[in-house]
């Protein structure tokens, strides 16, 4: 059976919140390096902020509360899109189980926020925090994409596509890659480490090897980096060839590939310009889009090659019909 597509009001819906949550997690990371976590007091400040509902106009309690509404409208977006998705749209059973599956990690993430305030930021409960934004993101990212896609001329693949090798390993182990690579980018962050080395790519001067805790967790972070760049540049290599009829796939992995330029740029900038928060953020900003630019590839490449087919069908069948009826007479 060929599922419908879904209205635009509901594939707007999903996007948006895609949207939102990455914007969220930007704002998140902001929040870290401008060191704003504690911007509405250190502890029973939430959902207060400095024991008032409206906070004081200094610029990271601003940041901090900013943060939290940008929380709350995708909270919002999230229960209308899990609702929307209940109501009228249950019967696509990937849409229906990546929405739920999002809510119930929205729940979770509410939580982690809450926890991180009221305790004071510890360090494990921040990184959790992050690790299942992503996940959230990634969710969310999927939700999109297929709701933008699913029984679309547009998607449907040609013979060659149809028929070419498959990208299942290559594109899990992307997604794995990159997903680790954020993960020990945000280690850096949570442990004070990010100052650790004062050049790049080497942490100082020749090839010693780094002395104290800052600079082994940088250097990890760099090997890591090195690592899941290098990955990441040969299966999207892998990909576009495998999947080099299909112009949606192809657009992304070149997206993919302009962020992973970007992203070392950033990370060489956060070390050369001595961390100023600007390039840390836009290092936080640029990670979590790769992150979100890995998946959509991991989704498009995923996606059943029958759903978009028979509209393809459908026009040729429509176009051959005029020839048919002039053979008949």
């Amino acid at each position: 059976m060929i599922p419908a597509r879904p209205s635009l009001g509901f594939r707007r819906l999903a996007v948006w919140t895609a949207i939102l949550t990455y914007l969220l997690i930007v704002w998140g990371g902001i929040v870290r390096v401008s060191g704003s976590g504690n911007g509405c007091g250190t502890s029973d400040q939430w959902p207060l902020c400095n024991g008032s509902l409206l906070p004081a106009w200094q610029i990271n309690t601003l940041i901090e509360f900013t943060h939290r509404w940008i929380a709350s409208v995708c909270t919002l977006l999230v229960i209308i899109l899990t609702v929307a998705t209940w109501v009228w749209h249950r019967h696509q059973r990937r849409i229906l189980v990546g929405t739920s599956i999002a809510a119930a990690l929205f729940v979770v993430q509410i939580a982690l926020g809450a926890l991180a305030v009221d305790f004071n930021l510890p360090g494990g409960v921040v990184m959790i925090h992050l690790a299942n934004a992503l996940l959230l993101f990634g969710v969310l990212i999927y939700v999109a994409v297929v709701a933008c896609t699913v029984g679309t001329a547009a998607r449907g693949p040609s013979l060659s596509a149809a028929l070419a090798p498959s990208v299942q390993r290559p594109v899990i182990l992307a997604v794995v890659a990159t997903y680790l690579v954020a993960l020990s980018g945000a280690f850096v962050v949570e442990t004070g480490s990010g100052g650790g080395c004062t050049s790049w790519p080497l942490c100082g001067s020749g090839f010693s090897l780094p002395t104290g805790q800052a600079a082994t967790i940088n250097v990890a972070h760099r090997v890591v980096a090195l690592i899941v760049v290098l990955i990441l540049g040969g299966l999207m290599a892998v990909i576009a060839r495998r999947r080099r009829g299909d112009r949606v796939v192809r657009t992304v992995v070149m997206a993919v590939n302009l962020l992973l330029v970007l992203q070392v740029a950033a990370g060489a900038l956060v070390v050369l310009l001595v961390l100023p928060a600007w390039a840390r953020g836009l290092h936080i900003a640029l990670a979590s889009l790769l992150w979100g630019a890995v998946v959509a590839v991991a989704v498009l490449t995923a996606l059943p090659v029958d759903e978009g087919a028979p509209a393809q069908a459908t026009q040729r069948g429509d176009a051959l019909r005029p020839q048919a009826k002039v053979a008949q007479s």
